[in-house]
C-alpha cells in the first residue's frame, strides 16, 4: 500500500525467523511489493504470494517478478486452505478496512497460517484516496490492546513522516519537523506451535 513507511522495515523484519528458506509466505495488501522485495533481498528460496484489491498494483508487480503468485482479492476473505502458509503478513492493511472486516481478516490469517502472523498499522495517521486508488483511504484506527487481547505480541514505534525519530533533535530541526505529523505505529505478531 502507499502507506508503506520505511521506519517499519527493520522492526517487521526483526520479528521474522532468521531462516526463511523453503517458507510459503503470504503478503496481504502487497501494494507496490515493498515487503516482497525486502524478503527477496534475503536471497533465500521462498514461495511468495501477494494479494491486493487494486489491479494496477498487480499489473506492475507482474512485470517485476517479485512474487511467485499474484491474486486480486478483496479482504477480509482469503481464498486459501487452512494452514497453507508458514507466515502471513498484513502490513499497513488493517487501517484500510472497517473494524469488523479488520477483525475478520485477523481470523482469516489465523486460519491460513501455520507458524506466524505479522501485522502493522498506524495508530493516528489518516489518509485519503491516493492516485485514484480509493482503497488507500484509512477507515479505522487500531490500538495495541486490541492486538494483545487476541494473543499478539505488540511493539509500538514513533516516527515523523515515516522517518524514525532520533532521541535528540536540535531546536532548528525540531522547528522544521513540527510541520510533519508524528506517526505512531503498531507492529504485532503471533506465533503458533
Amino acid at each position: 500500500m502507499m502507506t508503506h513507511l520505511h521506519a517499519l522495515d527493520s522492526y517487521v523484519l526483526s520479528v521474522l525467523p532468521q531462516k526463511l528458506s523453503g517458507s510459503f509466505i503470504l503478503d496481504v495488501g502487497c501494494g507496490r511489493g515493498e515487503w516482497g522485495s525486502l524478503l527477496r533481498a534475503r536471497k533465500e528460496r521462498l514461495h511468495l504470494v501477494g494479494v491486493d484489491i487494486w489491479r494496477p498494483h498487480l499489473r506492475r508487480l507482474c512485470k517485476r517478478k517479485v512474487y511467485d503468485e499474484l491474486i486480486q482479492i478483496k479482504a477480509p476473505k482469503l481464498p486459501f486452505k487452512d494452514k497453507s502458509f508458514d507466515i502471513s503478513l498484513a502490513c499497513e492493511i488493517l487501517e484500510h478496512l472497517d473494524k469488523d472486516d479488520g477483525y475478520e481478516l485477523l481470523k482469516e490469517l489465523e486460519r491460513i497460517s501455520r507458524k506466524m502472523i505479522v501485522v502493522s498499522t498506524p495508530m493516528n495517521w489518516f489518509q485519503t484516496e491516493i492516485y485514484g486508488n480509493s482503497y488507500e483511504r484509512h477507515v479505522s484506527k487500531w490500538r495495541p490492546q486490541e492486538f494483545t487481547s487476541l494473543g499478539f505480541k505488540v511493539m509500538t514505534i514513533s516516527s515523523i513522516s515515516g522517518l524514525q525519530r532520533p532521541k535528540i533533535l536540535s531546536k532548528v530541526i525540531m522547528r522544521f519537523l513540527y510541520r510533519f505529523p508524528q506517526v505512531d505505529l503498531i507492529i504485532a505478531h503471533k506465533t503458533f506451535g
